[in-house]
């Protein structure tokens, strides 16, 4: 279990092409929000600063995953209502926790490059996310109800917004591990652009942040992976990350960036008291627990994950 992928999670990207447009000038993609009260209120915080600073008012797209280490059952219904107040789309959490399937554990389909412990450990998580949910009435009817893909329009930028990648909800031909050098394209990523008309890719599933451009039909195009909104994304950096796609540049300082035309696509961190954090973690899940020994190192000191890793934007492609 934990290594599987229900049909249900199927996608394609047909489904980006033909998905109802959300048009905007600023949107924020907020994946891996990770049960996070804390970051969730940085992130309204933010949106309510660009208000305040005279920008427009940013849309808020979670684009799955906003539950996970909150096991409670009024933590699970707090975020939930204030993520439908916004743009959402399931995650592989919200479709097992809606629904879940036999034997996909905790649905995340994770590749041969994931150990057998980290895999185990994340299926007793969902095991006990899926007991607290079963106790929170109304929480299953409103996770069905999640889109699995979403379109957003920034100026002339389409954006395609996906959990793993545009066939799975749990897929991982979007991870970093799968990309190729700088400068170059894989027939299936080309593929995945060209059929689903956009010109960004915006995911989160593997919790990798990345940026990386690609040319497709001599056209620049962006993949972006926010890594997690509610965990720690770079190593000795305890903050999370989201993705910001605008009109305008940031009033916040990029940890790195491009421009697509006329529109800013940046990778924004979110703060949140540290030690509080942490107290919410080992309240919920103490020493030893599975989630404690997944990613309390993670919260810590964050993973061996650097800014130069993820900013995989080349200058020689082509012109910005």
């Amino acid at each position: 279990m934990g290594r599987s992928c229900p049909l249900a999670y199927r996608t394609s990207p047909d489904g980006l092409k033909t998905a109802p447009v959300l048009e905007t000038k600023t949107a924020y993609f907020i994946g891996g929000l990770y049960g996070n009260e804390l970051a969730l209120a940085r992130i309204l915080e933010m949106a309510h600063e660009e208000r305040q600073k005279g920008l427009p008012e940013p849309s808020l797209v979670f684009n799955g995953d906003f539950h996970w280490l909150n096991a409670e059952s009024a933590a699970m219904q707090r975020i939930t209502d204030a993520i439908l107040a916004h743009h959402p789309t399931a995650g592989n959490v919200e479709l097992e926790l809606a629904r879940p399937s036999e034997d996909a554990g905790c649905g995340c389909a994770y590749p041969a490059w994931v150990d057998d412990a980290m895999v185990e450990r994340s299926n007793q998580i969902m095991h006990r996310l899926q007991s607290v949910a079963a106790c929170t009435p109304g929480l299953s009817d409103q996770l069905q109800r999640l889109p699995l893909q979403r379109r957003v329009q920034v100026g002339d930028c389409r954006i395609g917004v996906v959990h793993g990648d545009p066939e799975s909800v749990a897929g991982w031909g979007l991870a970093l591990e799968q990309m190729p050098s700088s400068g170059s394209i894989t027939p299936r990523l080309q593929a995945w652009f060209q059929c689903a008309q956009v010109d960004v890719l915006a995911g989160s599933h593997t919790c990798v942040a990345y940026l990386q451009d690609f040319f497709v039909d001599n056209q620049r195009r962006l993949v972006m992976n926010n890594g997690a909104a509610g965990m720690p994304n770079f190593q000795q950096d305890p903050r999370g990350l989201i993705s910001r796609i605008s009109l305008h540049p940031s009033p916040f300082e990029p940890v790195y960036g491009t421009r697509l035309g006329g529109v800013y696509c940046d990778a924004v961190s979110v703060e949140w008291p540290v030690a509080e954090c942490l107290e919410w973690l080992a309240r919920l899940w103490p020493a030893g627990s599975p989630a404690d020994r997944s990613y309390r190192s993670r919260f810590q000191q964050g993973p061996a994950h650097y800014p130069s890793q993820a900013d995989r934007i080349t200058e020689t492609v082509g012109p910005l």
